[in-house]
């Protein structure tokens, strides 16, 4: 066996690789150890007897495949677990998203006039104070106020409405009651 240690290491220089990613034709190894200068290692790779390997794929399949299933939910069960629940999602930051989804929401709302300035500072307060679980709890809060106002003004219309008759009726009474007189 011909050494070609002085071939390898001119050809790496040449190809602009490592030594181990030079690879020599087997076949010609006598007529690569003639080679001992820079210029015939270019003349050799341009025929093909000295070439530059292709770098070995490491594949990230396998990984790519165990993270979908953790996105499904897979792999997290307590022998998984490295860390206290605080540590893995802080309830903190849970907080911080709620308040500000909830927030968005009685912003849009207020914006497009479905709730008012004061029903806006009471959701706003209640909700700070840990009132409603979720944006749906909040939106069904919202509803339920809204139809309680519809049912006491229709209420308080009938009331009016009532009172105004009754008057009428007393008026109508008294008038009666002076014509026969």
């Amino acid at each position: 066996m011909v050494n070609l240690r002085l071939q390898k290491r001119l050809a790496s220089t040449q190809l602009k690789v490592g030594i181990n990613r030079v690879w020599l034709d087997p076949n010609e190894a006598s007529e690569i150890s003639l080679a001992n200068s820079r210029m015939s290692i270019r003349k050799l790779i341009k025929d093909g007897l000295i070439m530059r390997r292709l770098r070995t794929i490491h594949s990230r399949a396998r990984a790519r495949r165990f993270l979908e299933a953790k996105r499904r939910g897979r792999h997290t069960g307590t022998g998984k677990r490295r860390g206290t629940r605080e540590a893995r999602m802080p309830t903190k930051v849970l907080w911080i998203r709620r308040q500000r989804v909830l927030r968005r929401l009685l912003r849009k709302y207020r914006a497009a006039k479905k709730i008012d300035r004061q029903q806006y500072h009471e959701f706003y307060l209640a909700s700070k104070g840990n009132q409603y679980k979720n944006k749906k709890v909040l939106i069904e809060a919202i509803h339920e106020t809204k139809q309680e106002k519809v049912r006491v003004d229709k209420i308080e219309k009938e009331q009016n409405d009532r009172r105004e008759k009754n008057k009428a009726q007393i008026t109508k009474k008294t008038q009666n009651k002076f014509a026969a007189e």
